[in-house]
């Protein structure tokens, strides 16, 4: 007996058409700044905006080829099923947090959140293996980067009561 197929999140053609419309705009974006900062010849070469105005025109070009080849695929084609991105979006929500905390917390506390939590979370993990794991990673981060290779990172306010 074999799986029912599982819906389709996006289909491959939709996510080609929203992609090749996006870049589109943006290389319009770019030949619209590129003409406001001069994107001419003038007379001692050529301008700020010359290379960038042709570089959006030619990455417009490419989006329109793009966005009819996609309009000629067939709608059939599931590019993602909700049960994939669903573990994708269960893996990148959680390192998004980890970013904005970054600039509170600082990057070594922010990190052993995010490695106990995962732990926890995905692995099942018993607590005291995860407070212990994600510790003692980024203490052994701390040592190698602050000490060791001299290369300061984002701190926060336990580092700073530390004296660090």
């Amino acid at each position: 007996m074999s799986e029912p197929e599982e819906r389709s999140a996006a289909h491959t053609r939709t996510l080609e058409v929203v992609v090749a419309v996006a870049l589109f705009v943006f290389s319009l974006l770019i030949m619209w700044d590129s003409r406001r900062m001069g994107a001419g010849w003038g007379p001692s070469g050529p301008e700020s905006g010359y290379f960038p105005f042709y570089i959006g025109l030619m990455m417009g070009i490419a989006s329109v080829v793009n966005f009819f080849k996609a309009m000629r695929l067939s709608t059939q084609y599931s590019f993602v099923s909700r049960g994939e991105l669903r573990m994708v979006c269960a893996m990148f929500f959680p390192a998004l947090i980890f970013v904005f905390l970054m600039q509170w917390l600082g990057i070594y506390v922010s990190g052993a959140l995010l490695i106990g939590a995962f732990m926890r979370w995905q692995g099942k993990f018993s607590y005291p293996m995860c407070v212990a794991v994600s510790i003692g990673t980024v203490v052994v981060l701390f040592g190698m980067f602050e000490i060791w290779f001299k290369v300061p990172l984002i701190k926060g306010p336990l580092e700073a009561a530390l004296g660090f």
